[in-house]
């Protein structure tokens, strides 16, 4: 993979990075927060050494990383009560922009209750794919799992003043390569929780999508050539498509058919037009955003 031209400079200065993303979402207050808690000690005991700032949703600016870092996230995991009703976030990276990262939003208030979290790998953890694969399946074994997602991402400076640059830069990648994806999973959470509305290397599907495909051992009976399904967490399933991840490229007839018949399987559970007509994809309008969060689907 060409890394250099999903690298954005501003005046020498990196505005956006190539990565590997782990999303996951949850809908609904949870009994408790032992599965959140869980996805971020996995990624804190693969990655925590390698992490310099930090911030809450609380703090305007990122603070370097220290011993208290993670008070806040564990605290709320442990108060059901307070993740029913709060509006909470925690960001951790190496550097500014800089893999690895955490990203969590909990957003509490919001009926249903949404929870978002982003793991971001370093870009070359595509090259370890059995690593990523374990690393899944243990940041998600107790995680209240609806949908999510791996494969790979971009990863960029969220600071106002070049977030709508960075998009436009971004857009025609996305365009060209159908495994790469849209780095705001929060904005994909709406429909998210309509159905299935991301397919990627890593499908993962929580229990409701996983029984209303008939199971995990049905779904592995019918899967094609080079897609797999394996159990994930508590009555859901992950579903791979080929080895290692892929970012396609249109410009060389590579549409990543492995995707596109993963798409077709999960077809039953994927979010209706009018959950993913909701969905904005900066940097595309009109048709453009339409046909992208489509291409799998069709």
């Amino acid at each position: 993979m060409d890394v250099e031209k999903l690298i954005l400079k501003f005046d020498g200065r990196v505005a956006a990075v190539p990565c590997l993303e782990l999303v996951a979402f949850s809908f609904g207050a949870p009994a408790d927060g032992a599965g959140f808690a869980r996805f971020l000690r996995v990624f804190i005991q693969a990655y925590g050494d390698r992490l310099s700032i930090y911030r809450t949703g609380d703090m305007k600016r990122f603070r370097p990383w220290d011993a208290q870092a993670l008070d806040g996230p564990q605290h709320w995991f442990s108060d059901p009560a307070l993740l029913a009703t709060k509006v909470l976030g925690f960001r951790a990276q190496a550097g500014d922009p800089g893999t690895p990262a955490i990203d969590i939003a909990l957003l509490g208030s919001f009926d249903p209750q949404r929870y978002v979290f982003r793991m971001v790998l370093p870009v070359e953890a595509a090259d370890q794919p059995e690593t990523v694969l374990q690393l899944a399946q243990d940041a998600l074994a107790e995680f209240p799992l609806a949908s999510g997602y791996c494969g790979y991402s971009l990863l960029w400076d969220r600071d106002p003043s070049v977030d709508a640059a960075v998009c436009d830069w971004a857009a025609p990648l996305l365009h060209r390569h159908p495994g790469l994806g849209y780095g705001k999973p929060v904005s994909i959470a709406n429909a998210s929780e309509k159905g299935l509305a991301v397919v990627s290397w890593l499908t993962l599907l929580g229990p409701d999508m996983t029984a209303a495909l008939g199971g995990v051992e049905a779904m592995a009976q019918d899967a094609p050539d080079e897609v797999s399904v394996l159990p994930l967490g508590p009555g859901g399933a992950l579903v791979r498509a080929g080895t290692a991840p892929a970012l396609g490229d249109l410009n060389r007839q590579d549409p990543l058919p492995l995707y596109h018949a993963v798409g077709r399987m999960v077809a039953p559970v994927v979010a209706p037009d009018d959950a993913l007509d909701e969905v904005a994809v900066d940097g595309m309008e009109g048709d453009d955003a339409y046909e992208w969060l489509r291409r799998f689907f069709v």
